[in-house]
């Protein structure tokens, strides 16, 4: 079966909020593989890197006896072949740097929530530093317009979730249609994938 039509074996929000990302989750999905090119366009402090999993690196937001730093840090690693992902660890929540990922012709997807202040935000693409840009509402009714970006990867999906159903289901729609345009849906197995954690430069630091 051609993958733009396959499903995932789990709920892809339900394993996310099991290891930790409940309340609040960010995460890029960018059309490179050279990490060390990724962290720079992140703005990371490169001088912090430690090399986890993703299952080592997201402990911590499940045992709080752990004591919670000051600065911001991301998880960084390989997501499928010609893409990578990036995920907030702390503060838990809002990624954003979608546009400038995407320049030289590539793709990138962000995906977020914070359920207690504005829930789930929507699901945006960018292609070419935001040449071809287009985002799912988080209220999404199901319509998507002509030529769409997405159409071909939402077929098959439940698309009008009514406000009764709680915005987890469309969270699991949306990481749905991500797994299918980067062609890895979230398992098990993708929270033992390598890579490296780093703390990120302040905003006045980068510029």
């Amino acid at each position: 079966m051609d993958l733009e039509q396959m499903l995932p074996t789990g709920d892809q929000h339900a394993l996310l909020a099991s290891r930790g990302f409940r309340d609040a989750f960010g995460a890029l999905w960018i059309e490179r593989s050279d990490l060390e090119e990724i962290a720079g366009l992140l703005g990371v402090d490169a001088s912090t890197r430690r090399d986890h999993t993703l299952e080592q690196a997201t402990a911590w937001l499940t045992d709080w006896s752990r004591p919670l730093g000051e600065t911001a840090t991301i998880w960084l690693g390989p997501h499928s072949p010609g893409w990578s992902v990036a995920i907030m660890l702390h503060p838990a929540g809002s990624m954003s740097g979608s546009r400038r990922l995407s320049a030289g012709e590539r793709r990138s997807l962000d995906i977020n929530w914070l359920w207690e202040v504005d829930g789930l935000y929507p699901l945006y693409y960018q292609y070419n530093d935001g040449e071809v840009s287009e985002e799912i509402d988080a209220f999404w009714d199901g319509y998507l317009p002509p030529g769409s970006v997405f159409e071909p990867f939402a077929s098959g999906l439940v698309r009008d979730h009514g406000q009764d159903d709680g915005e987890e289901p469309l969270a699991h729609t949306f990481l749905t249609i991500v797994g299918r345009m980067t062609g890895r849906f979230i398992d098990e197995d993708w929270f033992r994938t390598s890579g490296r954690v780093y703390d990120l430069l302040r905003q006045d630091a980068q510029e």
